[in-house]
């Protein structure tokens, strides 16, 4: 197997029409994809992709109905950017997914709205933020596998192989990349009440955590082999600001004072308590 780094569909498909590769994965099942690829056949798809909301657990949205004045990330000239235009909400566009990622992470918008695909291997490594399915069919897309038209062979030894295959390990594999994960059924009303929004105040601090502390402590705060689980910090708030400005000496967690104000730390003390 060779991996060819690619930026644009064009230079993905010239691997493949020139010879440099039999298969290109993840290609949309589309006539308006392939009508005017007449060298390019896609194999019955493996799975469906959608467009999903992903947001915080804490203070984020819980339903597209809660979109509507909310500032929503996109990436540029895809499926979802279409669809957070098309339903005017208010959004901001970056060129790749992860500046939009960056950019929820940040909080410097409220929700990013983006493919599936995208929003899957994102869930698995921040466990702070969850995915809101988007019921829109008309934006659905069959994934499959991209061949040479004229490799009839190939095409039909792929498709027994996602036939075969269907039942057990497509989905663990697609679970393993956080697809399934991303792909959850739209919340029902009941399911997904209005969340509270965080105070301006609180919106920084989940910020500053997820920047600044979340890589030792975990998005969650429940600890990493490396730190200790702030869920269970049994102290008051002022033994937390102590420990965060001085430090536990003989241990990883080194001092903030100068770096993070008292009031910071409170903040991120009364964040890490509502999670």
């Amino acid at each position: 197997m060779h991996w060819f780094p690619t930026e644009r569909e064009m230079l993905a498909l010239r691997q493949l029409y020139e010879g440099r590769c039999d298969l290109v994965m993840g290609l949309p099942r589309s006539n308006r994809f392939t009508d005017d690829k007449p060298r390019l056949a896609v194999t019955a798809p493996y799975y469906v992709m959608h467009q999903v909301i992903v947001a915080p657990i804490v203070g984020g949205v819980g339903s597209p109905e809660q979109l509507p004045g909310k500032l929503v990330g996109v990436q540029a000239m895809t499926l979802a950017d279409l669809l957070v235009y098309e339903r005017g909400w208010n959004r901001k566009v970056y060129v790749k997914p992860e500046e939009v990622f960056g950019a929820l992470v940040k909080s410097e918008v409220d929700a990013a709205v983006v493919e599936s695909a995208f929003a899957g291997p994102f869930l698995k490594r921040t466990p702070g933020f969850r995915a809101i399915a988007m019921s829109d069919p008309r934006r659905d897309l069959e994934i499959g596998a991209g061949v040479r038209a004229n490799d009839h062979e190939l095409k039909e030894a792929v498709e027994r192989a996602i036939q075969q295959l269907g039942a057990k390990t497509l989905p663990e594999i697609l679970s393993r990349y956080g697809i399934v994960l991303a792909q959850a059924e739209p919340p029902t009303a009941a399911a997904s009440p209005p969340t509270a929004p965080l105070t301006p105040e609180l919106r920084a601090a989940r910020s500053t955590y997820l920047t600044q502390c979340s890589q030792c402590h975990g998005t969650d705060a429940q600890g990493t082999p490396a730190a200790a689980n702030l869920k269970a910090f049994k102290g008051s708030e002022d033994d937390f600001v102590r420990v965060v400005l001085s430090g536990r000496p003989g241990t990883a967690m080194t001092p903030w004072k100068g770096l993070i104000d008292t009031d910071d730390i409170r903040n991120i003390a009364r964040y890490i308590k509502g999670l």
